[in-house]
C-alpha cells in the first residue's frame, strides 16, 4: 500500500504550469506522476498510473474545464479532486464543487491552504490507502552507534524517497542528533511541552529545523533539567502529529524502558535494535526482543541491525544472534571506526564526507529495504491498539 498521494495535474495554461507543479510537488506525502492538458491524457494517467489525487486548474475558461471534473468525479469516485483558480467569486467555486471536487484553492496559491486543502481530502477519503512509517532505533547496550546509525538512516531515507525525513531525539538528557550535523536549533521538544495542551501543527513545523539534507530535526532539551517537562502524552501528541505530516519519522531511542519510551514504542512500525557481536551486547538484545514481545509488539515489526561486523576477533557471529532470536538479521554495518568517528566530530553525515563509503552503502541499503515494504496499515493499527491499552493504560 502506498505511503504516498500519487497526483495528477490537470492544466491548459502553459504559463501556471511550473508553479503549480512547484507549489504541489513541496507538499508531503505527494508525488506528482502526471502532468496533462487534455481530457484524453486524463483519462490515460487515471487507468494507468494508480493516481488518487487530482488537481484541476479552471483558468483560463473554467467552463471547459468542469465538465472533465464531471466525468472524473463519475468514472472514478476513488479519486480525490481539488480545483485551483484565480477566480474566487461564489459560482466559480460552486461549480467545480457541484461537479465533484472535494476542495478548492485561490490563486495565488497560500502554501497553508493547499497543504489543509490536501490534508482534508486526505483524512476523509484517502486515510485508508495513505500512511506513514514510524522507525524506532535503539542500542539496548551503550556504545552501540545507535545516534549515528540514525542519523544517516534518516538521510538515507529522505534522499531516497525526495521528501524530508523527520528524526527525533528522544534521548532527552544527552542525545547527540544535532551535533551529528552541526547543528543548533532554536527550539527544542521541551519548547512543545511548555505548550502542552497547544501543541498543534504550526507549532510543530516551527519547533524543527529542516536542513539541506532532507532531515528534519526535533531535538532534545537543551538543559537536562527540563527533560521532565517531556512526559509521555507530550511525546504521543508529538510522534502522533509528525506521523500526519511526514512519511517517514525516525525516532532515536535510548536503551532504556520507561513510560517515555514506551509511549513511542506504541506507535512504531519497525523497531530497530543495534547490536554488536560481543556477549553483553547480544544478551541485552535479545533481553529487549523478548520485553517488546511481552508488551505485544509483532515479532514481524522488530529487526535486528549489527554494528562494527566486520574487524572483530570475538568468537560470535551473525549466526549465533540469528539462532538466538529466531530471526534473519536486517542488515549488517562494517566496521570502520575512524571513518564514522570523524564523521561524529565533524558534524558531517558519512555520505557528505565519503558516498562510497562502505558503512554508507550498508545504511543506505537499510533504508531501501525500509521504504520499499510499506507497513499493513490493519495490522500495524490493530497491534499498536493493543500495545496502547496493555501498557500505556497501566
Amino acid at each position: 500500500m502506498s505511503n504516498l498521494l500519487h497526483v495528477c495535474i490537470y492544466n491548459t495554461e502553459p504559463e501556471a504550469a511550473n508553479e503549480l507543479r512547484t507549489q504541489i510537488s513541496a507538499l508531503n506525502f505527494v508525488r506528482v506522476v502526471a502532468d496533462v492538458n487534455s481530457p484524453e491524457t486524463l483519462a490515460a494517467a487515471l487507468d494507468e498510473s494508480g493516481i488518487n489525487l487530482c488537481f484541476f486548474h479552471l483558468d483560463p475558461d473554467p467552463d471547459e474545464v468542469v465538465p472533465v471534473i464531471d466525468q472524473v468525479s463519475t468514472r472514478h469516485p476513488e479519486v480525490a479532486l481539488i480545483a485551483i483558480s484565480h477566480q474566487s467569486d461564489p459560482q466559480a467555486i460552486l461549480a467545480p464543487i457541484r461537479a465533484g471536487c472535494d476542495q478548492f484553492v485561490c490563486e495565488p496559491i497560500d502554501p497553508e491552504d493547499l497543504a489543509n486543502a490536501v490534508a482534508r481530502v486526505a483524512s476523509r477519503r484517502l486515510a485508508s490507502n495513505t500512511r506513514s512509517r514510524c522507525i524506532c532505533i535503539v542500542g539496548p547496550s551503550g556504545g552501540s552507534g545507535t545516534t549515528s546509525i540514525a542519523c544517516n538512516l534518516a538521510l538515507e531515507i529522505g534522499n531516497l524517497v525526495d521528501r524530508e525525513c523527520a528524526l527525533v531525539d528522544l534521548d532527552l538528557q544527552f542525545g547527540d542528533v544535532a551535533s551529528n550535523f552541526d547543528a543548533e536549533p532554536r527550539y527544542n521538544i521541551s519548547d512543545l511541552a511548555e505548550a502542552s495542551g497547544q501543541i498543534d501543527r504550526t507549532l510543530l513545523m516551527s519547533t524543527l529545523m529542516s536542513l539541506p539534507c532532507k532531515v528534519a530535526i526535533l531535538s532534545r532539551p537543551e538543559m537536562i533539567e527540563q527533560e521532565a517537562a517531556v512526559t509521555p502524552d507530550v511525546i504521543h501528541h508529538v510522534v502522533d502529529l509528525l506521523k500526519t505530516i511526514y512519511e517517514n519519522v525516525v525516532i532515536d531511542l535510548p536503551g532504556h524502558f520507561d513510560q517515555r519510551t514506551i509511549a513511542t514504542l506504541a506507535q512504531a512500525d519497525l523497531v530497530i535494535v543495534i547490536c554488536q557481536l560481543l556477549v553483553p551486547s547480544l544478551r541485552n538484545a535479545k533481553r529487549y526482543h523478548d520485553a517488546l514481545q511481552r508488551m505485544g509488539v509483532p515479532d514481524d515489526r522488530i529487526e535486528f541491525v549489527i554494528n562494527r561486523s566486520e574487524g572483530r576477533s570475538g568468537r560470535l557471529t551473525v549466526k549465533d544472534l540469528e539462532e538466538m532470536t529466531k530471526k534473519p538479521v536486517f542488515a549488517c554495518i562494517p566496521n570502520d571506526y575512524q571513518f564514522v568517528a570523524r564523521s561524529i566530530d565533524f558534524g558531517r553525515p558519512i555520505a557528505a564526507l565519503d558516498r562510497n563509503s562502505p558503512v554508507r552503502t550498508a545504511i543506505r541499503e537499510m533504508a531501501s529495504k525500509i521504504v520499499s515494504h510499506p507497513p499493513d496499515v490493519e495490522k500495524a493499527s490493530g497491534g499498536r491498539r493493543s500495545f496502547l491499552s496493555r501498557i500505556l493504560s497501566k
